[in-house]
């Protein structure tokens, strides 16, 4: 068995890790909702991007779960992965963070609803 890369918690059957994020003007630790459904990397709440003097970096023509159609902000954001600055860009939209699956390509995610537990490893 490897050792998990980073690990997390499931709380009300939603899996959960802490991420190191970081911008021009500040940085926190993020807990972020593990969004398989989200195809992208990143989203982040506006009052986030704002907080950590994100650059915005243009606008993206999105499709939402029901097929409507909207227009999101693109920011750059360096979020500490596998202990490495990595550099991605991330949408803005709605109140919650949420992890998408290409942050999870090329690795394996295990949930454990049983013990409420998440593990992020390298894929063999």
């Amino acid at each position: 068995m490897q050792t998990p890369l980073i690990t997390g918690t499931i709380t009300d059957l939603r899996p959960h890790i802490n991420l190191l994020i970081k911008g021009a003007n500040a940085q926190a630790l993020a807990e972020f909702t593990i969004d398989t459904g989200y195809s992208g990397t990143f989203t982040l709440p506006l009052a986030d991007c704002t907080a950590l003097g994100l650059p915005l970096i243009g606008e993206r023509d999105s499709f939402l779960a029901d097929g409507s159609q909207i227009v999101l902000k693109m920011y750059r954001l360096t979020v500490v992965w596998e202990n490495i600055e990595r550099k991605v860009e991330i949408l803005t939209i709605g109140q919650e963070r949420l992890l998408g699956a290409t942050m999870l390509e090329g690795y394996k995610l295990c949930l454990d609803y049983g013990a409420n537990t998440l593990t992020v490893e390298t894929s063999p």
